[in-house]
């Protein structure tokens, strides 16, 4: 089988980790994979290392003949990996070229809700203006209000990565629901952190956090809760600590920036080879964050690889949190604010049987939903019926 992997970036994002596995898979198996990116697709290398099984190659290569893809053979599947305007537009000039190819799109955010944040005006006037007139508001990076709809139509099927997405697909369409593939011996309890705390200046006795991901206009009141959190937790007793990998896109601190920060260490952008052990030397893996219009409709990237850890998890009720036994698999906030974060690190700190049992149970979830074999089965399968 001939897959085509199109992504709206290059492969710096997570996108691109999932579609990277994913690719490297199913070539594993037999098949032939193309990721096709803008540009830049030497960021392959920047990103993700050297084992790259499956053909990286720029858009205008995907078209020109400069990359002999499928060795001229057809493409059998164009997974379209979101319906930003970018990759609409390339499958739609990639499916002129590959007529027999069936055209699979995957979802990952709520679409509508980032485009109305970026544009700064409710999504149902965004509808209501002209092509012209939207350019002026929304990059292709963005999923246009005109065409997003259409191009979800025009797919034969859908991948999502949780089943809420399913909200936005028109009509009655062949759909699976598409977890990633961690890498389970990279992100696995036999990982060692104790030499990585030492060396950020932590002590035994510190509990100690973790949080790996940028901060953006959409996620920056989630992330500052976090922050607060910590803050909180040390004025009642608690020596925390919170160690932070990834940019910082807005200023989500403000003024209070200088008092927030006294208790976290900020390591910046990281490459994701690190990332296993910075987790590993953690005493708890939180993600912050409520069940609103963006958590709901999303699975952040983190959490698979925090359960896979073995180091125990927390997370609130949306989005994966749904499908997690509540102090089984993982602490389950209601609600992932400042509070409920400084609950869930009182509990933590003074139970150790439970970090242990949600250490082990989280584990044992990753193992059975995130494994590359039961990933496979999966897509392979679903890839076969939309074919036939």
């Amino acid at each position: 089988m001939n897959i085509l992997f199109v992504l709206y970036h290059d492969f710096s994002t997570a996108s691109a980790i999932h579609v990277h596995n994913f690719a490297n898979l199913l070539v594993e198996q037999g098949h032939s994979c193309v990721v096709t990116v803008p540009e830049n697709k030497d960021s392959v290398h920047d990103y993700l290392g050297d084992r790259i099984l499956y053909t990286p190659c720029e858009f205008s290569e995907s078209l020109d003949g400069t990359v002999k893809l499928f060795q001229g053979e057809e493409a059998d599947i164009i997974h379209a990996w979101t319906p930003r305007e970018v990759v609409r537009k390339q499958s739609e000039r990639l499916l002129q070229k590959y007529s027999q190819a069936r055209l699979i799109v995957h979802l990952e955010d709520n679409e509508e809700m980032i485009v109305e944040s970026f544009a700064q005006i409710p999504y149902r006037q965004l509808q209501q203006l002209q092509e012209d007139r939207l350019s002026v508001f929304l990059p292709d990076l963005l999923a246009s209000p005109v065409y997003y709809p259409l191009f979800l139509e025009r797919a034969a099927a859908v991948t999502v990565i949780t089943e809420e997405l399913l909200d936005f697909v028109p009509g009655e369409k062949k759909h699976l629901r598409l977890w990633p593939v961690i890498d389970l011996a990279s992100f696995s309890p036999e990982v060692d952190g104790k030499g990585l705390r030492s060396k950020l200046g932590f002590s035994d006795d510190e509990f100690v956090l973790c949080y790996v991901g940028s901060v953006h206009g959409v996620n920056a009141a989630e992330v500052r809760s976090l922050y607060l959190a910590v803050y909180l937790a040390n004025c009642i007793g608690i020596p925390t600590r919170l160690v932070r990998a990834g940019r910082d896109v807005v200023d989500f601190l403000g003024d209070a920036g200088s008092e927030l920060r006294q208790y976290v260490k900020e390591l910046g952008y990281i490459q994701a080879d690190e990332v296993p052990l910075l987790m590993a030397g953690a005493d708890l893996l939180l993600h912050p964050g409520n069940n609103d219009r963006f958590n709901r409709y999303r699975l952040p990237s983190k959490i698979p690889e925090f359960l896979a850890s073995g180091r125990p998890v927390a997370v609130p009720r949306a989005n994966i949190g749904l499908q997690l036994r509540d102090g089984e698999d993982a602490l389950i906030m209601e609600r992932g604010d400042a509070n409920s974060i400084v609950v869930t690190i009182q509990t933590m700190y003074h139970d150790k049987a439970l970090a242990r049992k949600l250490g082990a149970g989280g584990r044992a979830f990753a193992e059975k939903n995130f494994s590359g074999k039961v990933i496979y089965e999966k897509l392979i399968e679903f890839y076969q019926d939309i074919l036939v």
